[in-house]
């Protein structure tokens, strides 16, 4: 938890941004259909079920409140302040969360670790109160470049599946400002769908339930005779040609973690087929190779390539028609960062380390750092740093106190 010379830092340099920032903020079409939320500072509570009609308003709303964090619906309502049951619900936008949090990334063994907030003391991910108090422990949430580049490559996985696969034209993409990325799908087709129409193409992104007889992938049989196994070529559309590159790419990397972990398969049947995949190397640098592998290898292969090829999204926040969403280009009250609203076209060279600081960069405060792996915000290096003081520049600070690993030594001259 926060010090109060901790929240008095934060909150004043969130209320400055908004004062002079509030007309950069992202306005949502149809923004009177919409129900607004937010967290306070002091209490830390969720204020929802607001009506916002107008940009002048919600400039207005976000000066005078200076939240925390600050949402929107993707539903459109009939009446957006009134309780849930008597909105009168009218169409939704379609809304994907990508989180590096949900991800299996290399990096999160050598960076997790949990935090007692009452004592500031820094724990192991395995221990689960503190030794001094005997309080429950709070996980860091630490994120580093690694796990915002994992997330940034599922996203663009993801567009390529609404863009391509899908035929979506009017996306919109943001930064979420912590650990990952939202895509909204505002094609005016889609905005009456409901949960079952949202569940079927959460199911597509996912690769859940594909019919690998469909792909080709099963043996048939004629007469009692077993026929050769042709299965996808990179050129087929749709899930075909994804099962295709992927395979290509995995027979070729022929590495028994990266099948063992897509498959969920123990390491020693993986690393038999990584073996035979290497074989015949030389064929799957031209082509599928199906018919050159034995049945119990495609099947593990194929299983590996749709893993590897679907885009690891919330589920949940996709099927979900009421959903609230973080507001684009507002600060996220986890980590200081700007929740910050992308071109389609910029996303692949994005930098949230680097593009999405924009709290003050030239006041230094001094903090004492509980534990901060090594990082790097607009082109400078900080840490690693432990049990250490530091003077820091105030959006280098705050993002450590919202992960709850720094504090104010002293109370600081606003």
């Amino acid at each position: 938890m926060l010090t109060q010379a901790d929240s008095r830092l934060v909150e004043s340099s969130f209320k400055k941004y908004y004062l002079e920032k509030a007309d950069t903020v992202y306005v949502p079409e149809r923004i009177s259909e919409r129900e607004f939320g937010y967290f306070t500072f002091q209490e830390r509570i969720m204020v929802r079920h607001l009506y916002i009609d107008s940009p002048e308003k919600l400039r207005e709303f976000l000066v005078k409140n200076n939240p925390l964090h600050v949402y929107h619906s993707l539903a459109f309502y009939k009446y957006p302040s009134a309780p849930m049951e008597e909105k009168e619900w009218m169409g939704a936008e379609l809304a994907f969360d990508i989180d590096a949090d949900h991800l299996k990334t290399p990096c999160k063994g050598k960076h997790d670790f949990k935090v007692c907030p009452k004592c500031f003391t820094a724990y192991s991910t395995q221990k689960e109160v503190c030794s001094n108090c005997g309080g429950a422990l709070i996980d860091s949430e630490w994120i580093c470049e690694l796990c915002l580049e994992s997330a940034k490559q599922e996203t663009l996985k993801l567009l390529d599946f609404l863009e391509e696969d899908l035929g979506f034209k009017n996306l919109k993409v943001a930064f979420s400002g912590n650990r990952g990325y939202h895509v909204v799908v505002k094609d005016e087709e889609i905005s009456e769908l409901g949960q079952i129409e949202r569940k079927e193409i959460v199911d597509y992104i996912t690769g859940t339930g594909i019919s690998m007889r469909l792909m080709g992938l099963v043996e048939d049989t004629v007469k009692g005779k077993a026929l050769k196994i042709r299965g996808p070529d990179i050129s087929d559309p749709g899930w075909r040609g994804r099962i295709a590159r992927a395979s290509i790419q995995l027979a070729l990397r022929a590495d028994p973690i990266e099948f063992s972990e897509l498959t969920s398969t123990s390491y020693k049947l993986a690393d038999k087929c990584a073996a035979i995949l290497r074989q015949f190397s030389e064929e799957w640098s031209e082509r599928c190779a199906w018919d050159l592998l034995p049945r119990n290898v495609v099947k593990l292969l194929a299983k590996a390539a749709v893993n590897h090829a679907s885009a690891k999204i919330d589920v949940v926040v996709t099927s979900d028609i009421h959903r609230l969403i973080r507001l684009g280009n507002t600060i996220n009250g986890k980590s200081g960062l700007l929740a910050r609203v992308i071109d389609i076209d910029e996303l692949e060279d994005f930098d949230p380390f680097l593009q999405t600081v924009v709290l003050p960069y030239d006041k230094m405060v001094e903090v004492r750092v509980l534990k901060a792996p090594k990082f790097r915000m607009l082109g400078e290096e900080y840490g690693p740093l432990e049990n250490t003081m530091a003077k820091l520049p105030m959006a280098v600070a705050i993002f450590l106190i919202l992960k709850n690993l720094a504090t104010v030594s002293k109370p600081y001259a606003l």
